[in-house]
């Protein structure tokens, strides 16, 4: 995975209030990737998805999620969630919440279709919403080694909002940098050969 230095004004506050980054851990698990890829005909992997299985096999990780509140959520729960929420930048946020990093910036990008498709472009403020995946990529990076080189599976639900982050900010960046948002996509494949979120499709800069 990529690695962003802290060194954006957003980041550096959301750092300063975070307190304890995530807690992750090695599972202790192998994530057989070679194996994975024998189920698939080789003539229809792809050279990325040929360069993650040359990868070979990878521990498996554990992320902690703290989770946005929804409408199913109990008023004990919401009340949880409103307590740890922190102002930055204007905005009331919990810092150790992924999923709120990737609505604040799809909110302030304000895409004028769905974010992933191609002929969508980001009518609001595209830099203040990178600014905000960057933010939350480093409260990601806090909480994992670096280098990070082992694999995040997308299947447990606790991991989406990191896979969701991620997805977003190679979505935003793609409208700046096309070949540093394929790194990103790129990174995601690695992360989880599975890739739920068919970010294999976007390496090229076309979903």
């Amino acid at each position: 995975m990529p690695w962003i230095p802290p060194t954006d004004p957003l980041t550096r506050e959301v750092l300063t209030k975070l307190g304890s980054p995530l807690t992750a851990v090695a599972t202790g698990e192998i994530f057989d990737v070679p194996d994975f890829y024998s189920q698939f005909p080789r003539s229809e992997m792809s050279t990325l998805e040929r360069q993650v299985e040359a990868a070979g096999a990878r521990p498996e990780w554990r992320l902690e999620e703290v989770a946005l509140i929804d409408a199913e959520d109990s008023e004990e729960q919401k009340q949880a969630y409103e307590a740890a929420c922190i102002k930055v930048d204007g905005y009331m946020v919990v810092p150790r919440c992924l999923d709120a990093y990737t609505v604040l910036a799809y909110q302030v990008a304000d895409f004028d279709g769905e974010p992933g498709s191609p002929d969508a472009t980001p009518a609001g403020d595209l830099d203040y919403a990178l600014a905000w995946t960057r933010a939350g990529i480093s409260v990601l990076q806090q909480s994992l080694p670096y280098p990070f080189t082992g694999v995040l599976r997308y299947g447990y639900l606790d991991h989406r909002s990191a896979h969701r982050l991620l997805f977003a900010h190679a979505l935003l960046l793609r409208h700046r940098r096309s070949r540093q948002a394929a790194s990103w996509f790129r990174a995601m494949v690695y992360l989880d050969p599975n890739d739920n979120l068919g970010a294999r499709y976007c390496v090229s800069g076309k979903r």
